[in-house]
């Protein structure tokens, strides 16, 4: 069956790549944005051949419908008397109220809808440039990468991830963009292609002012944070300090790990510290949304809080939150700073929810050590 599917996949690919009408027999008559949901359906069904099938057929379709407002938007701007309004966007909207013409006001609805007046700035002329961006479907291609990295097929993906990403940051720099930019990271470092997983992790990470910025006030923040981690210890810094930003922390966090297995640890204790302060206040305002009147005051009974919930648990194994913890100790111990290190070990220690990172604790304090340095990770 593997093999099959990877036939049929071949096929695909080569129709992806040399066919802009793919599939014209199986093309439905949903519109685009209901065959790319029924395209996700399948995915989540692990039906990628029909997942497939349904993201080159939405691409089509929302092709085909914006490629066709674009015509009549054309055609009708070349009729002599919308000539003679100018590229005035205002003056073609008067001119409509005395000539309606629904499908001309459907299409300015829709730029509207889809585009800031700022954006629009009053002008016919503009609204086609707009209209050809709206053909493009950076959520479909990142879609059809999923398909190809579901597969194994790594290079595929990685270039479909690409494009999705070069097509949203012409629409829009949103959320969207960091999510592809994350899995671009990831094909990378499956690809074993490190330096364009940092640099990519690295990217991510501009959105990070307190990181980033080299402002004089930020600077002081950042070198008190480290300070008090590792001169007054965890309670302290988790008392003074609260950061929320959550789509910086995975970038944060793998390059935490990436820098400690390849031995560079000032910056891996840089991440990691990062990453960890994001973690704890993310767990801290949870609890305090759960129970009235909760101060943070020391990270054991924070563990223990934790402990009583265990629809967290989900989200702390998605963030390895204990890795977290063990490698930020790791990395403080690598660059000296034991006092703190053997601090967040002991609690790890104790902590059986931990499961491989408490054995791992448990070891460190017996007998502390520096992990191999590889390079390939």
């Amino acid at each position: 069956m593997k093999r099959r599917f990877s036939e049929i996949l071949c096929f695909l690919v080569l129709l992806h790549f040399t066919n802009p009408f793919p599939l014209l027999a199986q093309v439905s008559e949903d519109p685009y944005w209901l065959v790319l949901e029924k395209g996700k359906q399948y995915f989540r069904n692990s039906e990628y051949g029909k997942a497939l099938n349904a993201f080159e057929d939405a691409k089509r379709k929302r092709d085909a419908v914006y490629s066709k407002m674009q015509k009549d938007w054309i055609d009708f701007l070349s009729l002599n008397e919308v000539r003679a309004l100018g590229d005035s966007l205002s003056k073609l909207e008067l001119f409509l109220k005395d000539k309606p013409n629904k499908r001309i006001s459907d299409i300015i609805s829709e730029i509207k809808y889809q585009y800031k007046d700022t954006v629009i700035q009053d002008s016919s002329q503009k609204i086609i440039s707009l209209i050809d961006q709206l053909r493009i479907y950076p959520e479909v291609e990142f879609w059809i990468g999923e398909v190809y990295r579901i597969e194994g097929e790594l290079k595929i993906a990685l270039k479909q991830y690409e494009r999705s990403l070069s097509q949203q940051l012409s629409v829009e720099n949103n959320g969207f963009t960091t999510v592809i930019r994350y899995k671009i990271a990831e094909m990378h470092y499956l690809l074993k292609d490190y330096l364009n997983y940092e640099k990519v992790l690295i990217n991510i990470l501009s959105s990070d002012t307190l990181w980033s910025a080299d402002t004089r006030s930020q600077s002081f923040i950042r070198t008190a944070m480290f300070k008090t981690l590792t001169e007054d210890g965890i309670n302290r810094f988790l008392v003074l300090y609260r950061y929320d930003l959550t789509d910086v922390e995975p970038a944060h966090r793998k390059l935490g790990f990436y820098y400690y297995t390849t031995g560079r640890y000032d910056k891996a204790v840089e991440h990691l510290t990062y990453a960890f302060l994001i973690q704890n206040t993310l767990l801290i305002k949870e609890i305090q949304r759960r129970e009235y009147g909760y101060i943070f005051s020391d990270y054991t009974q924070l563990l223990r809080n934790l402990n009583r919930y265990v629809d967290l648990e989900p989200f702390i194994v998605d963030i390895d939150y204990y890795k977290t913890n063990y490698y930020l100790a790791a990395a403080l111990f690598a660059v000296g700073q034991r006092s703190t290190a053997f601090s967040l070990w002991t609690i790890l220690s104790k902590y059986e929810q931990a499961e491989e990172w408490q054995k791992r604790s448990q070891t460190q304090l017996k007998k502390p050590y520096i992990e191999p340095i590889n390079q390939q990770p």
